[in-house]
């Protein structure tokens, strides 16, 4: 359904939320109860007016939530972070990140060290983070990035 589709159906329900309740408050059920016309259609313009507020908060919501493309959902970018103390963040940064500066011990591993992989190129769309103390961000850092690498220091 398009946008403005999406806003015609909105401001018919609107329309149709305040008219509604109107009438058959102003001219069905209210004229047994008072027999005050002033008093009686002031009660149901009332009732139809926080009726079609609530409905105007509602088409609001359904007229401008995104859509996804052709029926598929929309997904962020994939995130993968591969080596010692790498860091992939997918969306926005906003706290401070830091990948250390103390050695990661080693996994034993049944048959001895595993054999060398070569890195696997990253898809369209993907954050990765594939060298040791490496930081990747698919959006916007607010706050203080560290490797855990030292000016004038030793590495680990």
């Amino acid at each position: 359904m398009g946008r403005n589709l999406r806003w015609a159906v909105a401001g018919l329900a609107t329309a149709a939320a305040f008219a509604v309740p109107v009438w058959l408050c102003g001219a069905v059920v209210l004229p047994s109860l008072l027999k005050d016309a002033a008093i009686r259609w002031s009660l149901a313009t009332a009732l139809g007016a926080a009726l079609a507020s609530l409905t105007v908060l509602w088409g609001q919501g359904f007229a401008t939530r995104g859509q996804g493309t052709a029926g598929q959902t929309r997904s962020g970018p994939s995130v993968q972070a591969t080596a010692g103390r790498a860091v992939a963040i997918g969306g926005n940064n906003s706290g401070p990140l830091s990948t250390g500066d103390a050695p990661v011990p080693a996994q034993p591993t049944a048959g001895g060290p595993a054999p060398a992989q070569p890195p696997v190129p990253p898809a369209p769309n993907t954050v990765s983070a594939s060298g040791e103390r490496s930081i990747a961000i698919g959006g916007n850092n607010t706050g203080p990035l560290s490797t855990g690498d030292q000016p004038g220091g030793t590495r680990p």
